[in-house]
């Protein structure tokens, strides 16, 4: 039975943009949304699908000579011949590949868009029929494979590699037939019938050779009643012809007429099945092949699974509505939650579980500046994952280096991770990413500073997120080998990041912000990344502590290696700028020393995360207690004070011109994934909006804006991360945005500030002076 109450609200603004529709692990999506733009079903591309997509109402019945009103899923061919003119070579008569078409303009359409549903609606007016197209995205924990081999039902309701979505047609205030139509034409060759149960309630199916395709039956109707199918290279064609299978059309559907005084709604799978391996250098297949036979017991599963789906999926829809994030908060979380599981892969290597997320459109797998990011929802979700992360990138994707001074003198470096493990579906070498580059400055060179914090970041999120012992018994020597690995990389008297690793050769280390000037993109010296490793060296102290080896220190087995934590504080809150900010870069003579950077700000997500954790887990006290004396060092309230001379500045260096978050003031690329990080801790970590309306209308201005740039900026290349001045350039089709689910932890502002009061002053700020309050 299809439901309708609970529905997200009507959309207000644009509405013409491209959503991924995925389920969990199939590295899979259908999308659709942006108008005259093809979209469809794609499998391990890093972009939509080139396939033309109709779905629309005509009246009459299916043969009547009246247009078939379409929404705007497909490209405008205008006179384009169809590809039968390709075997009729001479024929000035053969069909055009848009003949019969209307498409519906976006002003007569009412778009609703939940957690987990996406629907256009053409309201009915007289003359003219309306209906309602929704696509059903739910997801939830996926069992851990491993331990729930057995369980065959809740790995196929899992791992399901499809999407549902409904057609509903209401014609009881009618007075004549109308048809109903889905169909996608798949360009290229190879759709052929799967099946069609005219006697049964089984539906119809389509393929497109072994790899995708699209299932559908009636409900609302008699039972049995089937959708016809077409398959020709016209959508016009396949509803009027009288034998409407052709086996060398490119374009397969369903159609079904809908009486006066009727309403019938037709139910569709769309899903893929590859089958074997998939993947080289390590070889894995996909694991839901463990548990469906092929793309027909997908496609028949898909609709058999709809009523549990629809009700899932409207209890999703129901929980962002009830989360009490604004509208521009929630289109952000929702249309990020599509773009993440959209790039996700879940394979089966010699029988072990293997978690993969690929990067966007450039399919890079597991990237870990994303992996950090992505911890904030796997550990909401799925936190074994995390676990398969941070093993895998142990395993095979950890390298040992040394390092080299300003001068090239070779010292001491240690352990650290690669940036991902590999593109494309292929497994980089051990120790090596597809990414990192020696002899270089800027893009592609190597991260190796960055990625260890991460990986430790990441590891501390999952010990205080599970408690998992076993699993930090078992990384006691790496953990180790991590804390000194950060020693050895750090200034003796400051703590911060002080050497390059030699696999730079001549040139020097990047941060995830690998495509700004020096303000992010420069490793050696970046405030943002010291203020990263400040959190890194907090996590390992928490991890020591939860070894018994002490709050402030963590342990090696050649010895003791002292954390570098409150030596990172002090010295950055003595690189204070007279007004208050802190430089990107602390070297004078830097063109990034200019710079004014928000994401300085951003790993105080970090200690923030443990602390609740082990708050919520009611255990580790001692490093609960650590965490807590570190959030109330001076450097908080300098952190505090940087944030606020950022927004505040007359200049509006920070802000672009729609209200919308800039990075750093040197540079119009901004990363949404990023801005929401820094959104998180100025709201919620340094509490900045509490009490203070100005910054709580520029947050307000900038999740709006923010949002415009996914509708506008980015209508066709769904959800982006990288933004220039509000379009996106890079980064697109990615996964990266859910770091917005932190804002689900958000508390609402209280009245007055939770946090220490910041005391505004430059001069309070240089002096140590800045907080007030314990």
């Amino acid at each position: 039975m299809v439901r309708h109450q609970n529905r997200p609200p009507v959309m207000q603004g644009e509405i013409g943009f491209n959503a991924q529709h995925a389920p969990m692990g199939a590295f899979m999506s259908f999308t659709c949304g942006c108008p005259d733009a093809a979209g469809g079903i794609g499998v391990e591309i890093g972009k939509p699908a080139g396939q033309n997509i109709f779905v629309g109402v005509k009246q009459g019945d299916r043969t009547a000579d009246t247009p078939i009103r379409c929404l705007p899923f497909f490209r405008d061919a205008g006179a384009e011949a169809s590809a039968a003119s390709n075997y009729d070579v001479e024929n000035p008569n053969v069909a055009r590949a848009m003949r019969g078409l209307e498409t519906i303009s976006l002003a007569d359409i009412q778009r609703r868009y939940g957690w987990a549903s996406d629907s256009w609606t053409l309201p009915e007016t007289p003359g003219a029929p309306g209906f309602t197209f929704r696509v059903l995205t739910p997801f939830g924990s996926i069992p851990e494979p491993g331990t729930a081999w057995a369980d065959v039902r809740a790995m196929r309701d899992a791992l399901i590699p499809a999407v549902n979505a409904t057609l509903e047609i209401d014609n009881t205030d009618g007075d004549e037939t109308v048809t109903g139509v889905f169909a996608i034409d798949f360009v290229e060759p190879g759709a052929r019938v799967l099946w069609h149960d005219e006697a049964g309630d089984r539906g119809s199916a389509f393929a497109y050779k072994r790899s995708m395709g699209m299932s559908g039956r009636l409900t609302d109707g008699e039972p049995g009643e089937t959708p016809m199918i077409f398959q020709q290279w016209a959508v016009a064609d396949g509803l009027q012809s009288a034998d409407p299978v052709h086996g060398l059309g490119t374009c397969g559907g369903f159609c079904f007429e809908v009486g006066p005084g009727q309403k019938r709604t037709l139910i569709l799978g769309l899903g893929v099945y590859l089958e074997g391996t998939v993947t080289t250098g390590i070889e894995g297949r996909y694991l839901y092949t463990r548990y469906f036979a092929g793309l027909e017991d997908v496609l028949e599963t898909s609709l058999v699974q709809f009523d549990d789906r629809q009700r899932l999926a409207d209890e999703l829809d129901q929980s962002l509505m009830s989360s009490g994030l604004s509208e521009d908060q929630q289109f952000q979380l929702a249309h990020a939650t599509r773009g993440y599981y959209g790039s996700t892969q879940l394979l089966d290597v010699a029988g072990e579980p293997m978690w993969v997320v690929n990067e966007g459109e450039y399919c890079m797998m597991n990237t870990l500046d994303l992996s950090i990011d992505h911890v904030f929802w796997e550990l909401k979700h799925n936190p074994w994952v995390v676990r398969n992360l941070l093993d895998q990138f142990s395993a095979r994707y950890s390298y040992h280096d040394r390092v080299k001074d300003r001068d090239g003198r070779s010292r001491a470096g240690g352990v650290s991770f690669t940036h991902d493990m590999g593109a494309y579906n292929h497994f980089s070498p051990t120790g090596y990413s597809s990414y990192e580059r020696a002899e270089l400055t800027g893009c592609f060179s190597y991260m190796t500073q960055e990625q260890l914090c991460n990986w430790v970041l990441m590891a501390g999120c999952y010990v205080a997120a599970t408690g998992d012992e076993d699993w930090l018994q078992k990384h006691k020597e790496l953990l180790a080998a991590c804390a000194w690995s950060m020693y050895d990389r750090a200034d003796a008297d400051a703590g911060v990041m002080a050497f390059d690793s030699e696999r730079c050769g001549s040139g020097s280390e990047i941060t995830t912000y690998d495509s700004l000037d020096e303000s992010l993109g420069q490793a050696r010296a970046n405030t943002y990344l010291a203020v990263k490793c400040w959190a890194t060296w907090l996590a390992l102290e928490v991890l020591g502590a939860a070894r018994g080896e002490g709050d402030e220190q963590t342990g090696h087995s050649s010895g003791r290696c002292v954390s570098l934590a409150d030596k990172i504080a002090d010295y950055l809150c003595g690189c204070v700028k007279p007004d208050g900010s802190l430089p990107a870069v602390i070297e004078r003579d830097n063109p990034g020393y200019d710079s004014r950077i928000l994401p300085v700000v951003e790993a105080l997500v970090y200690p923030d995360y443990l602390a609740r954790k082990l708050l919520q887990r009611k255990d580790r006290p001692k490093a609960r207690e650590r965490l807590e004396a570190a959030m109330r060092h001076p450097l908080i309230g300098v952190l505090g004070k940087h944030a606020l001379t950022l927004l505040d500045d007359p200049e509006r260096r920070n802000i672009f011109e729609d209200g919308g978050l800039r990075l750093s003031s040197s540079s119009g690329n901004s990363w949404m994934s990023k801005i929401a990080i820094c959104q998180f801790t100025i709201r919620h970590v340094l509490k900045l909006t509490a009490g203070n309306e100005a910054v709580q209308q520029i947050m307000h201005d900038a999740d709006h804006a923010q949002a415009r740039w996914q509708t506008c900026g980015s209508a066709y290349w769904a959800s982006s991360d990288q933004f220039i001045h509000g379009v996106a350039k890079g980064s697109r089709y990615y996964p990266r945005l859910v770091t917005t689910v932190l804002w689900l932890d958000e508390e609402p502002a209280p009245e007055a500030p939770a946090h220490p009061v910041y005391d505004r002053s430059p001069e309070a700020v240089v002096s140590g002076a800045g907080l007030s309050g314990k």
